[in-house]
């Protein structure tokens, strides 16, 4: 009995400090982006793994693969949601988290299912709705 109950509690604690650690980090790691929202064009839905988003958030690095195809003679930008290596800086304002990147604030929203970045959809930006 005494060994059952050893083990319950080791479990417990371990699923507890897990969960800890994913709370903390869960905005690290690879995120498909499946639809663009806002903007002057209508939402715009991607397949699973045609654009992707990689969070280091010990470099503060965002790496995007885009397999859309850009002919343009202008280096990457963010703002054109082409592929490269962005840096970012999270910041907390009013109890609400921001992704700033390239002078871009855009709140962050997470729940378990998806993350949300919203760029300002009400002032003709767009935003970003992401799964794991």
């Amino acid at each position: 009995m005494k060994k059952l109950a050893l083990l319950l509690a080791v479990s417990c604690c371990f699923f507890s400090c897990e969960k800890n650690i994913e709370i903390e980090n869960t905005i690290q790691g690879k995120w498909n982006v499946v639809q663009i929202i806002g903007g002057l064009s209508p939402a715009k839905n991607y397949d699973v793994g045609s654009f992707t988003w990689f969070f280091d958030l010990d470099k503060k690095t965002i790496i995007i693969n885009n397999k859309d195809v850009f002919n343009t003679q202008y280096a990457p930008t963010f703002t054109n949601n082409q592929g490269g290596i962005y840096s970012f800086d999270i910041v907390t304002e009013n109890n609400i988290e921001y992704l700033l990147v390239d002078k871009r604030k855009g709140t962050i929203k997470i729940t378990e299912a998806e993350l949300t970045i919203d760029f300002g959809i009400a002032f003709d930006d767009i935003a970003y709705v992401f799964k794991r």
